[in-house]
């Protein structure tokens, strides 16, 4: 048990300042944001210094329960120490206690009220608390008619202050009677050994001050505003403009000690029109970068500011004036300057010695832009086919190759795409080994053919070149999801979210592992952001947010989601699916509360699969089971959001099934499973496996 909180409302030690009654964080003098869960950690650590945590004792003082993955206090623990300029490979205050949990060492004083100044932090440090001149004339009016014992030298420091009142009242601290000073020498011998305690202190303070690490700067690059661009056909003005800020990302997620915001959460920031301190608060992010793109002729003008938030300062100002053909060297340039004024090293992404066409760098970006960020099926299906005439145009540019690649690999309609992505991913590791798209889409590739190891080795090369990409990191958690490693996969939604926290798929996918793994209260926090995330109402959100009302039992939220099924569809055929899915869900959720209605769903459900020619997984909630056809569902190589559903704790019935091991064979899960660990879930059985 943790022992009674001090009711003390801050804790100072060094440069930091916790003020526990407003909730705020000060690092030499400047607040720094931490979402709630964060600062809990760190005052439950900073109240008791010294003292070794285990994991389960924080988070049961913390969240109150158990039943949360050690990613999310890992991230915890990372936001501290970043927040207080550490780093795990320098280790100052948070100690992690490898096996156990972790612990705090610190000077720590406990202040009823914020110090005045970091002199007063200083006096106080050596003193205790501060003492009023009126309070000190008793005090100087007791030691007139002593002689004051010097301070102990025998261990080099400086003793406790003189002026103690234990000190005082000591007899084996006072010489025997000697002839009294006058008084006014004494209270100057006192006065001056306060004031050289207060001088040593205050060097101390500044020299632990002065050297103690800044905290690591958390950037947001928001996408630069097109202004007087040159007029086009396509009107790409706007999507050239975000893939340059798209590709400065890229370029700055290079950098040591540098945390990167998301591109797709950059874009929503700006058009929902956040503020430094919006910024801050929404995103935790320390600094911005903020600018506008001017195009005329061949001519570029890049002009960039670099913000400081919540405060809104801006730190720095630069105007760029260069040729269009010379945008690789203005990028790197940028970069460079950006780095420089966080103070920071960049280990800059190398140019292709080979010649690029400016103009085919253009369409990249330009394309990219459309696949990271558009949900429209039409925008979508002009880039393919612009993309493809793109990779016909610039045979030796390894980042068209490698993203045509990643985009062949993700439609799994039929074989000849799987072909055509081999070859167009393969072209570009001969072009650039680096090139993440291409690796991307080969581990993307040996999942279509359950092809674990090969996955791992790919997915494991394009995280390494790039570990801050969201979108690896999402392709990633879905794959382990879908092996069932439901805590992993989990891991890598929350490190993906703290990097992109307004990104509709980051915050669907952490929502529904948390839903697959029975934490359905969690789960629905994240499942009620979703529709303020939306582009356009997405049939996903609905789905999911009549699953979680189902798991918790709250069958007044299914009937109303069940009534939002109906919504507007761009296409008539989805329009169609979706009015017979609407019915097939309201009888189900009928029949979760009147099992005599069963008859009515089957009837609902099988006319739903008539109309879409496939299984509907609203079987999973009807019985009898029927696992054979339910399983053969999950059997194609694509990769769906929503593959994971099928280790859903909720869904034990489907596990115990006899024709769940087979189904397991099949997969090849269990081959992976022997050479790289086996899920909670699952134990070996003979040849096969059991799943609880």
């Amino acid at each position: 048990m943790v022992e009674a909180e001090n009711p003390a409302g801050w804790i100072v030690f060094d440069a930091v300042e916790i003020d526990l009654t407003g909730r705020r964080l000060f690092v030499a003098g400047t607040n720094v944001p931490l979402e709630p869960k964060a600062f809990a950690v760190l005052a439950l650590l900073a109240r008791h210094p010294g003292r070794a945590f285990g994991r389960d004792e924080i988070l049961d003082a913390v969240w109150g329960h158990r039943h949360v993955t050690p990613g999310v206090l890992n991230r915890v623990v990372t936001m501290l120490r970043q927040a207080l300029g550490e780093r795990v490979e320098d280790q100052h205050y948070l100690h992690t206690l490898y096996g156990i949990g972790y612990r705090f060492d610190a000077q720590v004083r406990l202040l009823d009220a914020r110090p005045v100044s970091p002199d007063a932090n200083a006096d106080a440090a050596s003193t205790g608390p501060i003492v009023s001149a009126t309070a000190l004339v008793p005090v100087l009016d007791a030691v007139d008619s002593r002689t004051v014992s010097p301070p102990s030298a025998t261990d080099g420091k400086l003793a406790d202050s003189p002026i103690s009142s234990t000190h005082v009242a000591d007899s084996s601290s006072v010489a025997l009677p000697a002839p009294a000073p006058p008084r006014t020498r004494v209270r100057a011998a006192v006065l001056l050994c306060m004031l050289l305690a207060a001088i040593v202190g205050s060097l101390w303070l500044h020299q632990t001050s002065s050297s103690a690490p800044a905290p690591s700067p958390i950037l947001v690059v928001l996408p630069l505003h097109a202004i007087g661009a040159n007029s086009s056909a396509d009107g790409n003005e706007a999507a050239f403009a975000n893939g340059l800020s798209e590709d400065l990302t890229f370029r700055l997620a290079h950098v040591n000690g540098l945390r990167l915001i998301s591109s797709a959460s950059a874009l929503r920031a700006q058009q929902d029109g956040f503020d430094a301190k919006q910024l801050a608060e929404r995103l935790h992010v320390t600094h911005a970068i903020e600018g506008s793109l001017h195009e005329a002729g061949d001519q570029l003008r890049i002009s960039l500011r670099l913000i400081e938030t919540p405060s809104g300062q801006i730190l720095w100002t630069q105007d760029y004036d260069r040729k269009f053909a010379d945008v690789f060297a203005l990028q790197q340039d940028i970069a460079q300057a950006v780095v420089s004024a966080l103070a920071l090293h960049i280990d800059m992404v190398q140019a292709s010695e080979k010649t690029v066409d400016p103009q085919v760098f253009r369409e990249y970006l330009e394309l990219r832009h459309v696949f990271l960020t558009q949900n429209d099926s039409v925008a979508y299906a002009k880039a393919e086919t612009a993309l493809n005439a793109l990779a016909a145009r610039a045979p030796d540019f390894a980042p068209v190759h490698g993203l045509l690649a990643a985009n062949l690999a993700s439609g799994f309609e039929d074989i000849g795409r799987d072909n055509d992505a081999l070859h167009e991913a393969r072209h570009a590791l001969d072009l650039d080994p680096d090139d993440i798209y291409a690796h991307a889409a080969l581990g993307l590739v040996a999942s279509h053919n359950h092809d674990w190891v090969t996955v791992k080795k790919e997915y494991d090369a394009a995280l390494a070149r790039s570990p801050n990409d969201q979108v690896m990191r999402s392709i990633i958690g879905m794959w382990l999801g879908r092996l069932g490693y439901g805590k992993q996969a989990l891991s890598e939604f929350e490190t993906n979210y703290s990097s992109d926290p307004l990104s509709y798929w980051g915050t669907y996918n952490l929502a529904t592992e948390l839903d697959t793994l029975g934490r359905h209260d969690e789960a629905r926090h994240f499942l009620d952001l979703l529709p303020g995330l939306e582009s356009e109402p997405e049939w996903l959100t609905v789905i999911a947010r009549w699953r979680n009302a189902v798991w918790r039992h709250d069958y007044t939220a299914a009937r109303h989601f069940v009534e939002q099924m109906s919504g507007p569809s761009s296409q008539e055929d989805e329009k169609t699916a979706h009015a017979y899915a609407a019915v097939a869900y309201a009888a189900v959720t009928e029949a979760l509360l009147d099992p005599t209605r069963w008859p009515q769903a089957e009837a609902a459900i099988a006319t739903l699969e008539a109309k879409t020619g496939g299984v509907s997984l609203l079987r999973l909630f009807a019985p009898p089971l029927n696992a054979t056809p339910l399983l053969a569902e999950f059997e194609p190589g694509d990769q769906q959001p929503d593959g994971k559903i099928l280790w859903t704790v909720d869904f034990t019935a489907l596990h115990r099934d006899p024709a769940f091991p087979s189904f397991l064979q099949r997969m090849k899960f269990i081959d992976y499973w022997r050479s790289n660990g086996w899920p909670p879930q699952c134990k070996p059985e003979g040849d096969s496996a059991r799943c609880e």
